[in-house]
């Protein structure tokens, strides 16, 4: 219980861009609302509690992705796989953005470093092959006329970009303008292989 609500503190003042400096065990304790002894329980040091943090959530992403993911009909698995990439950016964007946690792997030792890269790497492997079996399974319905490499990359980039410039920690996709923009990226992903 005290090393999830760790990792949860950890993943927060990554996914709101503080400085690798700044996160400092006493500052999880603190934030935790625990000694700084207890952060010693479970973690060696820093960067052993910031490595095993983004490991622990980009397990569950990986597997939430691998298990959870059912394709059924085109569209409304679309939709539920722009929503689960908005619940990836709310919570920890460099899960969907691998490239935006560039700035904290030179902090960590190159072993980590490697581990975390290759996890976010396979992540956002796994969220394009998602991609691409929707897009096959509308292919076959009718709705797209082409899935190729190439336009599924744009497919994914374009949702992506446009899902960053809207979506923060408070963005719900259960409100009006949420609904807006999982209809538009489903439009702009559409038309990109059609």
């Amino acid at each position: 219980m005290k090393r999830q609500l760790i990792f949860k503190e950890v993943l927060s003042m990554l996914n709101d861009g503080v400085e690798y400096k700044a996160i400092t065990l006493s500052e999880i304790a603190n934030r935790c609302g625990m000694g700084k002894s207890t952060i010693y329980e479970y973690f060696d040091s820093k960067d052993d509690m910031v490595y095993n943090s983004i490991i622990s959530y980009a397990n569950k992403m990986l597997k939430f992705f691998s298990q959870s993911f059912k394709i059924s009909t085109y569209e409304p698995t679309l939709r539920i796989w722009i929503k689960s990439m908005i619940v990836c950016m709310k919570s920890n964007k460099w899960m969907v953005l691998p490239w935006t946690f560039k700035t904290y792997i030179s902090y960590l030792n190159e072993e980590d470093a490697a581990k975390i890269a290759d996890i976010l790497e396979k992540s956002q492997s796994l969220i394009i092959k998602l991609l691409t079996a929707i897009a096959k399974r509308g292919l076959n319905e009718g709705y797209l006329s082409r899935v190729d490499e190439q336009s599924i990359s744009f497919a994914y980039y374009g949702a992506i970009g446009t899902l960053a410039e809207y979506v923060d920690k408070t963005f719900d996709y259960n409100t009006e303008e949420g609904m807006g923009l999982v209809d538009l990226v489903m439009e702009q992903i559409t038309k990109q292989m059609q």
